[in-house]
């Protein structure tokens, strides 16, 4: 088991699942992956399920949020990738040929993200971690590979 306390630039950092029914993916993914879940509030919008391992963050998964349902989204899982500034990759994405679906964000203390489709239609987020760094534990059973 490797304990991850930063993920260089360019890694994989995070994985978020979107589900159109979160208690019955938590049940899913916990029973499966023997991860422990860990609701956060998110306000209005429900909550943030924190989804760990050995006591270190494995993933998170929440509920599509209505303008994700109403345009078709399926449940997804999303892929984050670490970057030193997130907003200097969003100006390197779009030189590219990416387009920005969502903008550089401060996600609170935790960091600031974007999210971004690349040329062929393939969406992912960038991460620039502040107070929390993304996957914190890899190389066992139920960790991203």
């Amino acid at each position: 088991m490797t304990n991850i306390d930063k993920h260089p630039a360019g890694s994989f950092c995070w994985i978020e699942l979107h589900a159109s029914d979160q208690n019955a993916a938590k049940k899913f993914y916990c029973t499966l992956f023997d991860w422990q879940a860990h609701d956060e509030p998110m306000g209005p919008e429900g909550v943030y399920t924190m989804f760990r391992l050995d006591g270190r963050d494995a993933g998170a998964g929440c509920s599509l949020r209505p303008e994700e349902r109403s345009q078709g989204v399926p449940p997804h899982w999303m892929l984050y990738i670490a970057v030193d500034n997130a907003d200097a990759a969003v100006t390197k994405a779009q030189q590219l040929g990416g387009k920005i679906i969502a903008p550089a964000f401060d996600v609170m203390e935790a960091g600031r993200m974007a999210v971004i489709q690349d040329p062929t239609g393939a969406m992912f987020c960038i991460w620039q971690a502040n107070k929390s760094k993304g996957i914190a534990i890899s190389g066992v059973s139920g960790t991203l590979c």
